[in-house]
């Protein structure tokens, strides 16, 4: 439950950060956990589609392919790319350089997140003001310039529905933190915003008052897409490239994760299987209709909030536990 809650949004919002079909996202939530659940050291460690790694893939290919001229070509190279970015991770791991994780240190970590949170921040000004001809670049100037030079393409009706919602998570998480007896409304925002904007959306009809929506999504569980691999020579080059930064990026991104619980809850996270299983889920995931996915990071707040319901659900036990509960 918590896993599609989380999955849900998260991987339809990060396919749209990469130009792929939402459903992609879904997909890629959906094979590479399984994989990583039997390979993987860390225990608590959610893999799936992340910001960085997403952001990265679609500016990369985007400059030699447009996700919307050439859909399909734009998807085969995502699952290539991806099928590099797999294989550079697992051969770190067979060739047992997992030593390379002791060199990342805290304040390396620290900077990359804080970096990747920025980058990631500027490119949702996109969706936010509704904007549809935006930037590829994903520098401070060239974002904060497309973003003025195209104030006649804002909807103040996205605008406006963005900043409610923003604004009820910042409030849910200052009342958690000023009276930590409402924990569960900082728990429990994310989840409510997401239900309550889906039907806003339905019943008003966003669509046809300047709000974009996804639209309807294929059912059924993950296609076969080995098929889809493009090894030609064009391509080739752009590719490799994309899935040699994508990996190391995501590689990092998954460390520093699966690092950081490791020394919560002190547990020693084996690096060489860490980069196989992280590796190998991506190289079957290249076969299974999902794109580049990683350990993905949700911070804990000062209450050690990993999962918003999980968390929910272990304040209650603690909570009730010993007593007894008549319902």
């Amino acid at each position: 439950m918590v896993l599609s809650c989380l999955c849900s949004w998260q991987g339809i919002s990060y396919a749209k950060l990469a130009n792929l079909p939402p459903i992609i996202g879904l997909y890629s939530s959906f094979v590479p956990p399984l994989v990583y659940a039997v390979l993987g050291s860390s225990r608590d460690l959610a893999v799936g589609p992340v910001s960085i790694a997403s952001l990265i893939m679609g500016s990369m290919l985007r400059q030699a392919v447009s996700p919307s001229a050439e859909p399909m070509l734009f998807l085969q190279l995502a699952f290539t790319s991806t099928f590099f970015a797999g294989l550079v991770q697992a051969s770190l791991g067979i060739l047992r350089l997992g030593f390379i994780i002791d060199f990342l240190s805290k304040a390396t970590l620290v900077g990359f997140m804080a970096g990747a949170a920025i980058i990631v921040s500027l490119q949702q000004l996109k969706a936010l003001l509704g904007i549809v001809h935006f930037t590829t670049q994903m520098g401070i100037v060239p974002v904060m310039a497309s973003v003025f030079q195209h104030t006649n393409e804002w909807s103040w009706q996205t605008i406006l529905m963005g900043a409610c919602f923003l604004v009820l998570l910042l409030t849910a998480r200052h009342v958690s933190i000023r009276w930590p007896r409402f924990f569960w409304i900082s728990a429990c925002a994310p989840l409510a915003s997401v239900i309550v904007s889906t039907l806003l959306v339905f019943l008003f009809k966003a669509q046809n008052h300047g709000i974009s929506i996804i639209g309807s999504l294929k059912c059924g569980l993950n296609r076969p897409s080995w098929d889809k691999l493009l090894f030609d020579p064009t391509y080739l080059g752009l590719t490799m490239k994309t899935g040699l930064v994508t990996g190391i990026i995501s590689l990092t991104e998954g460390v520093a994760v699966g690092r950081t619980f490791a020394s919560l809850k002190d547990y020693q996270v084996d690096g060489n299987k860490e980069m196989m299983a992280i590796g190998l889920m991506n190289i079957v995931g290249s076969c299974t209709s999902c794109y580049v996915t990683t350990g993905n990071l949700h911070f804990w707040t000062k209450n050690n909030l990993q999962y918003p319901l999980a968390f929910l659900a272990k304040k209650l036990k603690n909570q009730y536990q010993g007593r007894k509960i008549i319902l």
